[in-house]
């Protein structure tokens, strides 16, 4: 039996294709579609318990372990640093001030580091499942907690930032409740996603949820936030969907060239990469065009918003 939709509630709700994904976490799904919201998501959703067994060793789950090469480290950093240009805009804008911030699933801290760099004196506290990570958060000065700890005082929070982590969970909107709990009155949220990534990747795991801008903005207005900016970033969806051989052996030279240090002529700075100084960053970076905003659904979304 498919569920009712996890964003909007509507039943209208149809059944479409089988879950493509190998890990026993994810056996037996159907990937459905809400056609009031647009949502695509699993169902039936797994357990939290059988989630949180998954999500305690995340990165070897889902990824084979942390990124290591230098090309890997600088697709992430330059990917961190365009997330943080986008939230500085915004926040700018609206002159939000930001002395404490939150972050949900930071990882091996790649946003963390950058922000932090820029932003030396902020209170950054951070819930990470995947205790490989703690180590290198705990070194940068990150103070980590449990996700039910980080509930307790409310409005004591500036900014809550979420990079890739809702597209994992089985109730969106119980967790933003949760999560956002101790965000300030006027504080904001920052969040990333995969954009209809089934619609151009051959497995659907480790995701449960599949976002587009109508669902994410419907999540984010529903769970009490307002003045809210959603963006596609990233290759669109369309050229992904039609890439060719040819292409792929082309970005398959280019990485082999990268590798043996020939990185100056990808790594001309374009119309957006302006936050990223390092060659490195933007010859890695640029051929998902992750710096691109598009009006067509594209590899990310981008949302940010404030709490009423």
């Amino acid at each position: 039996m498919i569920e009712p939709c996890p964003v909007c509630g509507s039943a209208d709700v149809e059944g479409r294709d089988s879950y493509r994904g190998t890990h026993s976490t994810f056996a037996g799904l159907k990937r459905a579609h809400c056609r009031s919201c647009g949502m695509v998501f699993a169902s039936p959703m797994p357990s939290e318990t059988v989630l949180d067994e998954y999500n305690a060793s995340y990165f070897a789950s889902a990824h084979g372990g942390q990124p290591k090469n230098s090309r890997a480290t600088a697709f992430f950093s330059g990917i961190a640093r365009l997330r943080l240009a986008y939230l500085e805009r915004y926040l700018s804008a609206r002159n939000i001030a930001i002395s404490s911030l939150l972050e949900y699933g930071p990882g091996p801290g790649f946003f963390a580091r950058n922000w932090l760099a820029k932003y030396p004196v902020t209170t950054y506290k951070a819930c990470e499942t995947d205790t490989s990570c703690h180590p290198i958060l705990q070194k940068m000065g990150i103070r980590l907690s449990d996700a039910s700890a980080l509930t307790e005082d409310a409005g004591t929070i500036d900014l809550i930032v979420m990079s890739h982590v809702l597209e994992h969970v089985s109730d969106p909107k119980l967790f933003i409740n949760r999560a956002t709990r101790n965000l300030r009155t006027g504080g904001a949220l920052f969040i990333e996603v995969p954009c209809r990534d089934w619609e151009h990747k051959p497995i659907d795991e480790p995701h449960l949820l599949f976002f587009d801008k109508d669902p994410m903005h419907h999540l984010l207005k529903t769970s009490g936030f307002h003045d809210i900016q959603v963006s596609y970033y990233g290759q669109e969806i369309e050229r992904l969907r039609s890439a060719s051989r040819l292409r792929a052996g082309f970005l398959a030279l280019r990485s082999r060239l990268i590798a043996v240090g020939l990185v100056a002529p990808f790594a001309r700075i374009r119309p957006g990469m302006e936050a990223l100084d390092n060659p490195l960053e933007r010859a890695a970076v640029a051929p998902f065009k992750a710096h691109r905003e598009t009006q067509k659904p594209a590899w990310w979304l981008r949302a940010v918003a404030r709490k009423r």
